[in-house]
């Protein structure tokens, strides 16, 4: 659709297209159909992420090669911690090779790391968290250390509690996992995947929204963009509802395509609009 008409839509609409017609350039691209896959300009000429994040270039590697081989043992709860501090196909590559994701191995790690000329993906914006430590050393010390040294009783608590949320709660006690509860979000969606998460009975009901989130719900209810968002649970609730009913073609929807799609549909808001930057431009690769 062309991007004159669709800022004519009403902003439901709009989002719904954006799910759609996204969701529709990743199944064009799959086919082997040549570009352009649009002739919406905005989506030719920026980088948005899949609505669905299991088709994400990333996480079908990690999916592949990690999270399936290991869906029924426990070893895939430090598997996916581990590498999703990375979130670099290449590092997750090493530290497959060298069983670093199943037998975490701290000095072996930073060893190999520092071997690489990048480490860590650019799509996650990691913190050093007001240390001086370089990057490599933090998140080795003290992100993944800790948890790999407890992962005995982390692992027993999840196995109890059984649910995304208590899951997310759990690994926020962590250094490194709380603030926003952005890397917890990307670990348990993960883990959803595996025997662990499987029968979470929350995943239609539950969802950690980030800051771009929580704007796209704002922008669908014609409030403020900064507005304080008290009612996400109850808002995303109704809108997976609606994405179930009027995009009943798509494959199936769960809270975590609700909250990943209104943050891209956020940016794809501020790009139509020129509203605010929007960091990466599409390549095409």
């Amino acid at each position: 659709m062309l991007i004159d008409r669709v800022g004519k839509l009403p902003v439901l609409e709009r989002f719904l297209y954006w799910i759609r017609e996204r969701h529709a350039i990743y199944l064009r691209r799959e086919t082997g159909k040549p570009k352009p896959w649009t002739d919406d300009k905005v989506l030719q000429q920026y980088f948005f992420t899949n609505p669905y994040r299991e088709h994400d270039k990333t996480t079908v590697w990690f999916r592949k090669h990690v999270r399936e081989p290991l869906r029924n043992d426990p070893r895939v709860l430090m598997a996916t911690v581990i590498f999703r501090w990375f979130n670099y196909i290449p590092t997750g590559e090493v530290l497959l090779h060298h069983r670093l994701l199943t037998d975490w191995r701290l000095a072996v790690a930073k060893n190999r790391l520092r071997r690489l000329g990048k480490v860590f993906t650019g799509a996650f914006n990691i913190s050093n968290s007001g240390s001086t430590k370089p990057k490599i050393d933090r998140v080795c010390d003290d992100y993944i250390q800790p948890i790999w040294q407890d992962r005995k009783r982390l692992l027993q608590r999840i196995q109890q509690c059984g649910t995304m949320q208590a899951t997310h709660t759990a690994l926020r006690c962590y250094m490194g996992m709380g603030g926003s509860g952005f890397m917890t979000y990307e670990v348990v969606c993960d883990l959803r995947h595996t025997y662990l998460l499987r029968s979470a009975v929350d995943k239609c009901t539950w969802s950690n929204p980030g800051p771009g989130a929580k704007r796209g719900l704002n922008r669908l209810l014609s409030r403020h963009l900064k507005e304080p968002v008290r009612d996400w649970l109850d808002q995303s609730g109704r809108l997976l509802s609606t994405m179930q009913d009027r995009l009943d073609e798509m494959p199936v929807f769960e809270m975590r395509e609700v909250e990943h799609s209104l943050c891209e549909f956020d940016k794809y808001e501020r790009a139509r609009l020129g509203d605010g930057h929007v960091k990466r431009r599409y390549t095409g690769c």
